[in-house]
């Protein structure tokens, strides 16, 4: 299988469970979407992934929401 990078976070996607729905073709992960694979609002996202940073890096809040949305504002399904 081809490597995919979620279009929404940056996650690569490499089992058929990383991809939203669990559809293959689905350019967003499992954590970006519900489990119809539909892509989740924006500001739930962003949160997810504010906490995540939070917990996995110990950054502060601030420094975590800095980093998200800098990183948000790459990916494709942001812009």
């Amino acid at each position: 299988m081809d490597l995919k990078k979620c279009e929404s976070c940056g996650m690569m996607m490499t089992r058929p469970s990383d991809f939203g729905g669990r559809n293959q073709k689905n350019r967003y992960c499992s954590e970006c979407t519900y489990d119809n694979g539909q892509l989740r609002p924006r500001f739930e996202i962003r949160e997810k992934m504010v906490l995540f940073y939070m917990k996995a890096k110990s950054f502060e809040r601030r420094d975590a929401e800095q980093f998200v949305d800098e990183m948000m504002a790459r990916n494709p399904a942001w812009q």
